[in-house]
């Protein structure tokens, strides 16, 4: 079984290729996306990739890892991200903690910490 250490290193590099199967074959079918306050914000593969098509078409985002936390089955990472708006050019950056947790071999769940 991959560790989920790296799974999220798996899923970031598929995040910044744009590699929308790739970044999605790291996650569970069931998997949840939650929020910082542990709202279901999607559930599925389906509805998860739904989520991120628009996002990967532009590519014009990135991502990297300041720090990384492993205990368990729960891997926390403190990301600094960017995407450029393609109709303005606009660039924003920001930060975000995001905690996955295994499931079956797979990242189970997501939860966004902003």
């Amino acid at each position: 079984m991959e560790p989920v250490e790296s799974l999220a290193r798996r899923q970031l590099e598929a995040y910044n290729a744009a590699d929308l199967d790739a970044f999605c074959a790291c996650y569970h079918p069931q998997v949840r996306v939650l929020d910082h306050d542990g709202n279901e914000v999607c559930v599925g593969i389906e509805a998860f990739r739904r989520r991120y098509e628009a996002l990967f078409a532009t590519r014009t985002f990135g991502g990297t890892v300041e720090t990384r936390l492993v205990v368990g089955e729960h891997c926390v990472d403190h990301e600094r991200w960017w995407r450029t708006d393609p109709a303005t050019g606009e660039r924003s950056e920001g930060e975000v903690l995001v905690r996955y947790r295994l499931r079956d071999g797979s990242i189970g769940e997501a939860q966004f910490f902003r």
